[in-house]
């Protein structure tokens, strides 16, 4: 995975090196040697670098590794980037606005490394809950005051630090909720069914009135580990399944449940992984609708009487704006994958500027997108204003 943001990596490490010296080094000594030595932790953290790259072959038994590697890279290199790139626009100005700046640069990077020592060691456990209250026309009676729990992005691969009893902490606030269904919108692990090992006791402890409710998400799929042959791939994905449902959980593949209340029913649907390149695009939702009334758009005519209340479970917030809202009349979207960057200040997140749908809800005329920000995380374990999250979903039938 490091790989993906080497060249990342290597900006972060050498373009506070070449600023520091030519703008201060040189002036501060002539001496060669204490102009080295002042590169002397960057050359340390290259060859730290080195030898975890080595080791970067995503499996199980060395995340934990590259999760430490990045938060020890990331506590050296942003701060020092930091005041590098606001030092720079000191340059431009003198006297006190120059010194105000450079105040300024010295506290963005001091509060850096406040928000990474806090995102690593605090904020990953930092577990809340959102209450949602969305308002259908459409929705059944006897489905008045439905709870749905959804959870999203558990990446058990990050765990493997001495953090195997938070998913036991999550399986209990889960169920503390007392929801009437609990949805999983995929992302079970990060690369390998193997992740799973150590948590079916705890992760089959997940109970609700109607049932657990799965999909796969783009890392369910064995994609990144490219060593394995396409039949590894396979047996790995197939292995993955066996070991949800032997949790207890309903997984859909492009496939659908109906849940009946008396003589009033709704459907939860569930699509395999629909990103655009490079995540899998597996989703078929005329499959995963079949059987369901009027889900399905017809382009000549209205919405049919009879039509299917529906909740879509989809990891991709994407996928809605691609194909659910152009090719259905589904009601509820359930998606996650972005995470919101991990990290978020003010309601803003980085993510935001590769994501239209990144977090919480949205709606596109009576059409409405969840985007939960995940509980787990992903490359290292890190939380900062995007906290890891469940989200409580309460249906209410009325008018909007």
């Amino acid at each position: 995975m490091l790989f993906r943001i080497l060249i990342l990596l290597i900006v972060l490490l050498v373009v506070p090196d070449v600023y520091m010296y030519y703008a201060y080094v040189r002036r501060w000594t002539s001496r060669w040697y204490l102009r080295l030595l002042t590169f002397l932790p960057s050359i340390l953290l290259l060859v730290y670098m080195l030898l975890v790259l080595r080791m970067d072959d995503m499996t199980a038994e060395h995340q934990v590794t590259v999760g430490r590697f990045m938060i020890i890279f990331l506590l050296v290199t942003v701060p020092r980037f930091l005041f590098t790139v606001f030092d720079l626009i000191a340059m431009i100005g003198k006297g006190l606005y120059r010194r105000i700046v450079r105040i300024f640069a010295m506290t963005i990077a001091l509060f850096s490394v406040i928000v990474l020592l806090y995102g690593y060691f605090i904020g990953r456990s930092h577990y809340i809950v959102k209450e949602q209250t969305l308002v259908f026309d459409n929705l059944p009676k006897a489905f008045d005051g439905y709870r749905i729990l959804q959870f999203s992005d558990m990446h058990l691969g990050t765990y493997g630090d001495n953090h195997q009893q938070d998913v036991e902490a999550i399986v209990d606030l889960i169920n503390s909720q007392k929801c009437d269904a609990i949805v999983f919108t995929g992302d079970l692990v990060n690369y390998q069914a193997r992740e799973t090992d150590g948590y079916r006791r705890n992760l089959s402890k997940l109970q609700a009135p109607d049932g657990v409710f799965a999909i796969m998400g783009n890392h369910d799929y064995s994609m990144y580990i490219k060593t394995l042959t396409p039949e590894m791939v396979r047996a790995d994905i197939a292995e993955l399944q066996r070991r949800e449902r032997s949790y207890g959980w309903q997984l859909l593949l492009n496939e659908n449940r109906v849940l009946h209340r008396g003589n009033d029913s709704i459907a939860i649907i569930g699509v395999e992984n629909d990103g655009e390149f490079p995540f899998p695009s597996l989703g078929d939702l005329p499959k995963a609708c079949k059987g369901l009334q009027g889900v399905m758009r017809n382009k000549n005519a209205k919405t049919p009487a009879g039509h299917t209340f529906s909740i879509l479970l989809t990891h991709d917030p994407t996928h809605w704006r691609r194909n659910v809202l152009p090719e259905t009349r589904i009601d509820l979207s359930l998606a996650g994958h972005t995470h919101a960057g991990q990290f978020k200040v003010f309601g803003w997140s980085p993510v935001a500027l590769r994501y239209k749908e990144w977090s919480g809800i949205y709606t596109e005329c009576s059409q409405v997108l969840n985007v939960n920000e995940g509980i787990g995380g992903v490359m290292f374990p890190f939380r900062f204003g995007a906290w890891p999250e469940l989200t409580v979903i309460t249906l209410k039938k009325g008018n909007r």
